[in-house]
């Protein structure tokens, strides 16, 4: 899975219970993910590409899977094999 690593290191420090995260897997149904980590993680995508993203350009469903992180906005890095 290519996703940046400061995020699987967000995740994995916010629920160090839950274990490896599959890139597919429902952040949000498994806990991983709550509404206050939503925002945080939003700040550190913000932070790492150096741009503001508004609420109303983002839904929960664009942080289900690490799979949709990746792909809604780093979208220039290529899906593992």
């Amino acid at each position: 899975m290519n996703v940046p690593q400061f995020i699987t290191d967000f995740l994995h420090a916010k629920c160090p219970d839950a274990g490896p995260v599959g890139e597919h897997e429902d952040l949000v149904l498994t806990g991983v993910l709550n509404s206050m980590h939503f925002v945080e993680l939003l700040y550190l995508i913000e932070s790492e590409l150096d741009t503001e993203i508004s609420m109303d350009d983002v839904s929960s469903e664009d942080f289900r899977t690490i799979a949709r992180i990746r792909d809604r906005f780093f979208p220039a890095l290529p899906e593992a094999a």
